[in-house]
């Protein structure tokens, strides 16, 4: 929006006009540039510290996409791409007919996302929908499922290996698509409303603690990123590991799952920044242990010792993802008045 050839904003006073309705006056080249003329309807918003006006608009959020100019993953990736955009129509148009693979490929894209359908398709078109009433999204239990599937995924994850379970193994595997619907979800609804408003205004939280959980969405993605890693040591090992090593592998697992638990908690609960920096302790110790107990099998002779590697690796990102969502609480606390106190942090 132009600010009328300046820097600097628009200042106006709130004028009483009939002793019972406010007015503010707006200078007409200033409006005329942002296209508000006599009788344009605008929307007036109360936007956490802010009051936002906001014309009435019919664009439709619609994208065209030449798709003969992508393979067909990289036609998915671009659906996908749109998706999160926050696009309600996505076209696919080709100047040939689709082949088989592309058709596959967006079909397969499109059952990767939350409330989204093929609406019509030709010979040469395809013709994308979401379904989503953004009024009806919840980001807040949308992470909350989030932080349920992954760190369930992780948990099942070391267990497949300490056992030696490939069907459990392959289990886990199945959800991290679960778990990737539902982020690109939150950043679906997230840079809906950065862009628009009166996006942001339909959410079950303010726009800062949106911002909040779509950065904690991305850590929990990242958790389950790993726990199928961790899965698919299971599927490549020959036999579990031994005993003691495989209690280790247990008890880290659960520390560091443990960690992104209390971050959660503190995070959507009640946060306290005792508990937070508390978080960061944690994170320490376990990833001490984890390095050493990395020393001690390349030192000695276990069987598979490059996988069970891979294992305390992932382990270890797992306890810094939970440090990284803590470290996002002290953030907040530091724009917080009063920010060293407990209380600041408590909703």
């Amino acid at each position: 929006m132009t600010t009328n050839g300046t820097d600097e904003p628009i200042r106006r006073k709130v004028q009483l006009t009939g002793g019972s309705t406010y007015t503010i006056s707006l200078p007409k080249e200033w409006a005329t540039e942002n296209g508000i003329e006599t009788g344009t309807p605008l929307y007036l918003y109360a936007a956490d510290d802010r009051l936002v006006a906001a014309r009435e608009t019919d664009d439709g959020r619609t994208i065209e996409i030449d798709a003969a100019e992508y393979g067909p993953d990289a036609l998915a990736d671009t659906v996908m791409t749109a998706y999160v955009a926050g696009y309600d129509e996505i076209v696919l148009t080709s100047p040939i007919e689709f082949d088989a693979e592309r058709r596959r490929a967006v079909r397969a894209a499109v059952t990767r996302l939350v409330g989204v359908e093929i609406q019509s398709q030709t010979p040469t078109r395809i013709t994308i929908r979401s379904l989503l009433d953004a009024a009806e999204v919840s980001l807040r239990q949308t992470v909350v499922q989030m932080r349920l599937t992954a760190l369930t995924m992780h948990e099942d994850a070391v267990d497949a290996v300490l056992e030696n379970d490939a069907e459990l193994a392959r289990r886990v595997a199945e959800q991290d698509g679960e778990v990737d619907r539902l982020f690109a979800l939150v950043s679906r609804q997230f840079h809906r409303g950065l862009a628009d408003v009166r996006e942001a205004v339909t959410f079950d939280v303010d726009r800062t603690t949106a911002f909040a959980y779509y950065r904690i969405a991305r850590q929990l993605e990242r958790v389950a990123d790993h726990a199928e890693k961790i899965a698919g040591v299971a599927s490549r090992q020959s036999s579990p590991p031994p005993a003691e090593l495989g209690e280790e592998l247990d008890d880290l697992g659960e520390r560091a799952r443990e960690i992104v638990r209390t971050a959660l908690d503190e995070q959507l609960d009640e946060p306290s920044l005792t508990g937070l920096r508390a978080v960061a302790e944690r994170r320490d110790a376990v990833v001490e242990d984890v390095r050493a107990v990395d020393r001690r099998l390349y030192g000695g002779d276990v069987d598979e010792a490059h996988l069970l590697a891979t294992v305390l690796d992932s382990v270890e990102r797992t306890a810094e993802y939970g440090a990284n969502v803590a470290e996002m609480g002290l953030q907040s606390a530091l724009r917080t008045p009063d920010g060293d106190d407990d209380d600041a942090l408590s909703h």
